[in-house]
Formats: structure tokens, sequence, C-alpha cells
């Protein structure tokens, strides 16, 4: 990261995830508030992501501008969650609490490991898209890896495992069936 101030480290960690940088100050409905950035997602996760920093501004005053945004959006009738990525010493929790009532709030710390940039990733990462990995064909299935756990089992136990692929419902029938079988044996076997 090349990013001097945890703002614009947060702000360089959006820019990748592709997150649209927005102008400062931020104009919504006619009001303008003033944040050291913000952020607006692409579809699907249209999230309008603001960034405060704790070191320079007072919690006070963060919390006003956040509840004042967040009353703006209400006014507007946007859909678009809020979420304000707080950069900076940690607030009190009051002002977490209030915030947490307006916003997904995602107070981040001082960056103090080996990795900076993998510690900031890792608070975010609730922001950020996931990546999976590529479909493969040497992947095992998972119920035949069960089926080869399954050896020695009583063959109608292993044979729960063959039904899984039809569903929950098939192996709970048999399931079921195979509890009552002892009890219908004694049944049968009992003299009036």
């Amino acid at each position: 990261m090349t990013a001097a101030t945890p703002v614009d480290r947060v702000a360089e960690v959006l820019a990748s995830a592709k997150y649209r940088r927005l102008s400062t100050p931020l104009e919504i409905a006619g009001l303008k508030f003033d944040l050291p950035a913000a952020f607006i997602g692409t579809a699907p996760s249209p999230d309008l992501i603001l960034v405060a920093d704790t070191a320079f501004d007072e919690e006070r005053r963060i919390l006003s501008k956040i509840e004042g945004i967040a009353r703006a959006m209400d006014v507007v009738q946007s859909k678009r969650p809020v979420t304000v990525v707080l950069a900076g010493p940690r607030p009190s929790s009051a002002t977490l609490d209030s915030l947490s009532r307006v916003c997904r709030v995602l107070p981040i710390g001082a960056v103090l490991d080996e990795d900076p940039d993998i510690t900031l990733r890792n608070w975010l990462a609730v922001l950020m898209p996931l990546s999976l990995p590529e479909a493969n064909a040497s992947l095992a299935d998972p119920l035949t890896e069960i089926a080869a756990q399954l050896e020695g089992l009583e063959p109608e136990v292993a044979a729960l495992v063959d039904l899984a692929q039809k569903g929950a419902d098939a192996v709970q029938a048999r399931l079921h069936a195979i509890i009552a079988e002892p009890m219908t044996d004694e049944e049968e076997g009992e003299e009036p």
C-alpha cells in the first residue's frame, strides 16, 4: 500500500474492489455532508459506503453527520444500505451503538501487523467480493467420501448415504423405517 493515512488506505482497498468514489462533500436531498471519503457499490451490491476518521473528527460530529445522511436517504426513499467505515481510534460503545441504529458500522483500528494490507482487507472483508475457487473435476464428491468412511457399518445405515442424493425426505423416511423395523418384529412375535 502506498497510501499515507488510514482513510487513504481504506479508499485504496475499496477502489480496488470496484467501488466508485463519490465527490465530497456528499450531496443528498440538497444537503451537503463533509466526509473524508464516500463510495458507492455497483450491482449486485449497491451500498453507500462512508469513511470517517475518528482521529480528526469528534465522535459527536461524526454521529451527527451519519444520522443526517441516514435521514436524507430516508427522505429521498433510497433503498441503498449505508455502511460507515471508522478509521482511527475506536469510538465509545455509546457512539457505536447510536451509529449501528442507522447503518452498518465497521470500525477499523491501527494496523500493527506485518502485512497491513491483509489486516485491512480482513477488517473490510464484508464489503469485498467473494473470490470462489475455480470449478475443478478433481474435487471429491462429498457423498462418495462419506460412503468410504462408512465401510463396516450396517448395510442399511450405509445405504442412507445413497439415499442422500434423493433428498432429505427420502433419508428421513428410510431412517424412520430402520428404527421402526425392530419394533415391528417384536410386535409380530408377541402372542396375545
